[in-house]
């Protein structure tokens, strides 16, 4: 029987059978790969704890009919300090379930990708990150690989430089921010307007192009001044793990004060459902991390 050996990362799971385990795999040489792990889900097992989300190994896989067979699996790294941490370890697993939703996209720069992923996990364990920030950051790295990335300097109808005086709503129907005077130009104001502190979340706003002589409805969200800075400050530090293949060097992250914590989770949800959209579905980690 055809072996061949990867180095990957577990990024999900599934029973099978009364023992048996299927692990679906982001391995640096070949994507995505699902593969058997025989009696996983005995006690004691060998191949118990290897077969664990968010483990490294290196392994070996044997040719199968339907599904290839783990033969040997030797640990390489398992994140242990996310698994004395729900928040820190939910946030780990959204990653992988990121990369699952994305995989096919990914096959192409697979290697890449995998020190992408892993250098973040390995990021996620360090004490001084912020977790939220982290995820932002892994989010827009992630669809820069996509080419999915939305433009958060230029407004998308009229392509001048955004300010923090000139933003107005993000719409991801059509990736990116709108300014305040295609806003205004386009849509109309719900009636909360100007009700809504400068750091919370705002509810959304409609807008109508007109696409060939018909009117095109569209939904956009208001994004605030501080909103939109940790945007731009994310996409800025992903741009910069991206170009050097990970992070050099662990920076000291500053706590949060509460007015920013307000706002990071509002720029979070933006990114969330962006990737959602593309995605096709919902990331049933977000509902974990909600309930946290």
């Amino acid at each position: 029987m055809p072996t061949y050996p990867l180095t990957a990362i577990n990024v999900g799971s599934f029973a099978l059978g009364e023992a048996d385990k299927v692990i679906t795999l982001f391995s640096k040489e070949r994507g995505i790969v699902k593969a058997v792990a025989k009696g996983a889900r005995k006690p004691g097992a060998k191949i118990s704890g290897k077969s664990e989300l968010l483990c490294v190994n290196k392994l070996l896989l044997a040719k199968g009919k339907s599904l290839d067979i783990i033969t040997q699996a030797e640990s390489l790294e398992t994140f242990s300090a996310l698994r004395v941490d729900l928040e820190r370890l939910t946030f780990g697993l959204y990653f992988a379930e990121l990369t699952r939703a994305f995989s096919t996209a990914l096959e192409e720069d697979c290697a890449f990708f995998y020190e992408l992923l892993f250098a973040f996990l390995a990021r996620l364990t360090q004490p001084d990150s912020i977790p939220g920030l982290l995820a932002m950051e892994f989010e827009l790295a992630l669809l820069q690989l996509l080419g999915l990335r939305p433009q958060l300097e230029v407004c998308i109808l009229c392509r001048q430089p955004l300010t923090e005086y000139s933003i107005s709503v993000f719409v991801k129907d059509m990736g990116g921010i709108c300014c305040q005077s295609c806003a205004d130009r386009h849509g109309r104001r719900g009636p909360n307007y100007g009700q809504i502190r400068e750091y919370g979340p705002r509810p959304e706003r409609s807008l109508t192009l007109d696409q060939e002589g018909e009117d095109y409805p569209l939904s956009g969200t208001y994004i605030t001044p501080l909103v939109w800075k940790l945007l731009v400050l994310a996409c800025a530090r992903a741009d910069r793990v991206l170009a050097e293949g990970g992070f050099p060097e662990a920076e000291r992250a500053k706590k949060p004060s509460e007015i920013q914590k307000s706002a990071l989770k509002a720029a979070r949800k933006i990114l969330e459902r962006y990737l959602e959209d593309k995605a096709g579905k919902r990331m049933k980690s977000l509902d974990l991390l909600e309930s946290l």
